[in-house]
């Protein structure tokens, strides 16, 4: 009896998901590609990934950054249906101005916007592979159209476009490119000071223990077969806490292998500081000038 009830559970598995399937290629034929106008608010990030809306009825839980008034013009993208649930990911036609904030400035860009639609379906809704009453639940949120035309000739359609950008934004894009370029040369200036500083005291500190010198030389060398990387990367590094010695071992620096170690760091952070100061200049940007003139060349 256990295995004929085994048996049984196993074949009425098989049959939902199979009643599943066919389900779902039912929604996909008719429902992805399609174009929508949504009858409902939506919300979403608009930061390139879909946004969860969580949809019961005509009723929805979002919690994207942005609100969207019903009758957006959308196209749906894919459409998975799991248990209870069915994931509409559309895509917003028209984009949306997005602002951020960098140093002093507001800046703004266009961005697409993309909503996962969760819309809650009952479970014998699935396992009764009953199409027409899984597109009832739908009815309440989208407006589905053959094409993009006779969507925008839709009286539902709710004719949104992209908000405009500032008034005079190509002056605020000119100082924000003499702002970021000068911000660059101040960075490149502060590592070329540190670099120098540093390398000073690293020629200060080299002493004629042999163990010291052992390590040292090992250091140069090993240093001589790396390549420290780009502007980006030459800016980025701190010379000073370079290979710094854990605690413990800088707490005993007596033996031959401590000096050794020391030698090998003090080399290797000599080789990348005289590098530093051979490529930094190069890394130096022209600050363009903006119309009050308040910004000047690079160094």
């Amino acid at each position: 009896m256990k295995r004929l009830a085994t048996a049984m559970l196993l074949c009425g598995a098989w049959v939902g998901t199979a009643a599943a399937s066919d389900l779902q290629d039912g929604l996909e034929g008719r429902w992805r590609g399609a174009w929508v106008l949504t009858r409902v608010e939506t919300y979403a990030d608009c930061a390139g990934l879909h946004t969860n809306n969580r949809v019961n009825g005509n009723l929805v839980d979002g919690r994207g950054r942005f609100r969207f008034a019903a009758g957006e013009l959308a196209k749906i993208v894919s459409v998975d249906l799991k248990r209870s649930r069915l994931d509409l990911d559309i895509k917003l036609t028209e984009p949306n101005l997005v602002s951020h904030t960098e140093g002093p400035f507001t800046l703004f860009s266009e961005a697409n916007c993309q909503i996962e639609l969760q819309v809650e379906v009952p479970r014998s809704a699935v396992s009764g592979k009953n199409l027409p009453a899984v597109e009832s639940l739908l009815q309440p949120v989208l407006l589905r159209f053959a094409s993009v035309d006779e969507a925008r000739q839709s009286r539902a359609w709710n004719r949104r476009k992209r908000a405009a950008y500032p008034p005079d934004y190509d002056r605020t894009l000119a100082r924000y490119a003499a702002w970021k370029a000068q911000r660059t040369n101040d960075a490149v200036q502060a590592r070329l000071d540190q670099a120098r500083d540093e390398t000073a005291r690293l020629t200060d500190r080299i002493t004629s223990d042999p163990d010291y010198l052992r390590g040292f030389a090992a250091g140069v060398e090993a240093m001589k077969e790396s390549d420290p990387g780009g502007c980006s990367q030459l800016v980025g590094l701190d010379l000073a806490a370079f290979e710094k010695p854990p605690a413990q071992q800088a707490a005993s620096a007596n033996d031959a292998q401590s000096r050794a170690d020391r030698g090998r760091r003090d080399g290797r952070r000599l080789v990348l500081g005289l590098e530093m100061l051979r490529r930094l200049p190069a890394c130096f940007v022209e600050v363009p000038r903006v119309d009050d003139g308040t910004a000047s060349s690079g160094n």
